[in-house]
């Protein structure tokens, strides 16, 4: 189920300290109503009841589907190292392991670091595509197109929804202002290839991308 904690939150407009109801995780399979508030930006938002301001709490969160029997942690890493993350990460990965049953399927977990991760990586899965398949081909086109497309400046994301049958778009973001660009076309049929070298060869991805971390930019850096 989804679980809540209270926080000590200072507003960022006035500095003015309250104490708040924020989710650690949240199970959408129970509570569908989460995962439209963390699209819409409403999960984990405060008003200030001191000036009134608004912003979200960006905070460690477990996103739980137990119709897709996956956990997405999301770990910002404003605060610590990644390297730090990991190791947490590693740790509670051994903990949940050790607390499930052992004719229990254990769920597919993966790891992202922001908001815009996490949203993409949702939309991924309920489409029922594989996210090493698409990684993949993000990690091929920013290697193909160095000059235009620095791994180290720009970021590629899957539109799910407003990909066609014939067609994913890919929505090419600056990194230092985090504005969309522009649009990316990838053939269905060029994916549906990737697709099948990954059935045909899954160790050659599992090598690129052993997880939990998936993610192209990362690798080519």
């Amino acid at each position: 189920m989804s679980a809540q904690k209270t926080y000590s939150i200072r507003c960022p407009q006035c500095n003015h300290t309250q104490n708040v109801e924020l989710y650690d995780s949240i199970n959408v399979a129970q509570q569908p109503e989460l995962k439209e508030a963390l699209f819409q930006n409403r999960l984990n938002r405060v008003v200030c009841e001191d000036c009134s301001a608004s912003f979200r709490i960006d905070k460690p969160l477990l996103y739980h589907d137990a119709d897709r029997n996956i956990l997405i942690h999301w770990m910002p890493d404003n605060a610590v190292s990644r390297d730090e993350i990991l190791d947490e990460f590693d740790k509670s990965m051994e903990e949940l392991r050790d607390a499930l049953p052992e004719d229990m399927e254990p769920p597919r977990v993966r790891l992202v670091f922001d908001r815009v991760e996490l949203v993409e990586l949702i939309f991924i899965v309920e489409a029922g595509m594989d996210e090493r398949v698409v990684e993949y081909i993000k990690y091929t086109v920013h290697a193909q197109n160095a000059s235009r497309l620095p791994p180290e400046k720009k970021q590629l994301l899957l539109n799910v929804q407003d990909s066609t049958a014939d067609d994913l778009l890919f929505a090419i973001r600056d990194l230092e202002t985090a504005e969309l660009e522009d649009i990316l076309r990838y053939s269905r049929e060029a994916y549906r290839g990737v697709q099948k070298m990954y059935r045909d060869n899954p160790d050659e991805f599992m090598e690129l991308f052993p997880g939990p971390y998936i993610n192209a930019r990362t690798t080519l850096l």
